[in-house]
């Protein structure tokens, strides 16, 4: 009984380790950046005096799900373009990048879609700050202060 070896070549196997760390360089970014929009919604939620509850960590915990589902098919189709790319080089010469494209591009795009999350999340807050000043400062405001005397005046005259 004949037992087959396939041995890797140090230039096929760094190709492989670097696709490999890419590939889980970009699962960790999206895992990251859900984590910093759910960082950012109890923020939100917190200052503006609303519950946080397990419905809204479910829908965090489901749309990880669904963004590590969609990038791990994109891995596949991006796993059989690396083998393919690693073969044709070591069997016809060819020159092709054996880089995961679609997941690079799937974790870029998931990371984009949270961090524009994470920017919607403080502005609506600095928004709600800003207004909170401006009637803060409204309220303060010596005319206000006059209106209301002259008010109480008239309220007191109509008795």
């Amino acid at each position: 009984m004949t037992h087959t070896f396939i041995t890797l070549s140090p230039a096929t196997a760094a190709t492989l380790m670097w696709t490999l760390a890419i590939t889980l360089a970009c699962y960790l970014a999206v895992v990251v950046a859900v984590f910093i929009d759910l960082r950012s919604a109890i923020l939100k939620a917190r200052h503006r005096g609303i519950a946080r509850t397990s419905r809204g960590y479910r829908r965090t915990v489901a749309k990880a799900g669904r963004y590590l589902t969609t990038l791990l098919a994109l891995t596949a189709v991006d796993a059989l373009l690396v083998l393919t790319a690693i073969m044709l080089r070591s069997t016809m010469g060819w020159i092709l990048p054996a880089l995961p494209l679609f997941t690079i591009i799937g974790a870029v795009a998931m990371t984009l879609i949270e961090a524009k999350s994470v920017v919607e999340n403080t502005q609506d807050s600095r928004r709600y700050r800003h207004a909170l000043r401006s009637l803060s400062r409204a309220l303060d405001s010596d005319e206000l202060q006059h209106l209301v005397e002259r008010l109480r005046a008239l309220a007191k005259e109509v008795k």
